[in-house]
């Protein structure tokens, strides 16, 4: 499986994998259950856990104590992760509204286009 970006960020093999099985999880998880839904009995526990905590750092996955460690989940479906994503780069500029402006505006895509407009009619509608 190569190397794939998720929400902007690049994740690996098992960072890929990892996150496929809390998307199909739907709920929270151990990191023993994510080993198991793995289903390779030669990967550690250890190198699971490991790669938890980096997605959690990535914020792609987040983690709650419960009991004496820790469950995960993803941090939304690929979308929302992608929209996190985005939101983040806005704030992070200086001036997000030239940005979106700039994003707009180099859009090639006429039905993406289209669904944005779409987007914007249903936002303004609340």
């Amino acid at each position: 499986m190569p190397r794939r970006l998720v929400a902007g960020r690049r994740v690996g093999d098992l960072e890929s994998e990892i996150l496929e099985v809390l998307w199909s999880a739907r709920g929270w998880l151990s990191g023993r259950e994510v080993l198991e839904r793995l289903g390779d009995e030669t990967r550690a526990y250890t190198t699971v856990m490991t790669v938890l905590g980096r997605l959690v750092e990535k914020r792609l996955v987040e983690r709650m104590e419960e009991g004496k460690g820790h469950v995960y989940r993803a941090a939304g479906d690929p979308d929302e992760l992608t929209a996190q994503a985005i939101r983040s780069l806005l704030s992070a500029s200086a001036h997000p509204r030239v940005a979106l402006a700039q994003f707009v505006d180099d859009l090639d895509d006429p039905d993406l286009v289209a669904e944005l407009a779409s987007a914007l009619k249903r936002a303004r509608r609340r």
